[in-house]
């Protein structure tokens, strides 16, 4: 794995191998028929804008900002591709653009806190493990 674009994180690659355990996670969830999933009782939008907003955070913490744009697109890429698979598989998903704008959402808010210091959760979270461990 090329991890160039990571930024110099102690744990970068336990980062991103984690956050693809979510990117897993999200398409699995939204590919499966819906029967099988517990019963949030939240609309799916809020759903989709909390899966999204927690890849977007995520990922954001493990790139350089130069790169968010790029992220966004991805995000956005996999919530189409998403909706595509629904539509094609005919398990009882449809494709649905409201879902693709409520991932949207969720991706933007999650790049928009990354600007923030909290977008660089892994480093402080790096760091309070360092100081405990020291």
């Amino acid at each position: 794995m090329n991890t160039s674009n990571l930024l110099a994180l102690r744990f970068s690659r336990l980062w991103f191998f984690a956050g693809m355990a979510i990117v897993a996670a999200v398409v699995t969830a939204c590919l499966v028929p819906s029967h099988v999933l517990p019963t949030v009782g939240v609309s799916d939008k809020i759903e989709h804008s909390v899966a999204f907003f927690t890849l977007a955070i995520w990922f954001a913490g493990l790139l350089p900002r130069r790169d968010y744009v790029f992220l966004f697109l991805a995000m956005i890429a996999l919530g189409g591709g998403i909706e595509v698979a629904q539509s094609l598989m005919g398990l009882g998903r449809e494709a649905d653009i409201w879902d693709l704008v409520a991932d949207a959402k969720g991706a933007c808010a999650g790049v928009a806190l990354a600007l923030t210091p909290l977008g660089r959760w892994p480093a402080l979270l790096e760091g309070l493990l360092v100081q405990r461990i020291a």
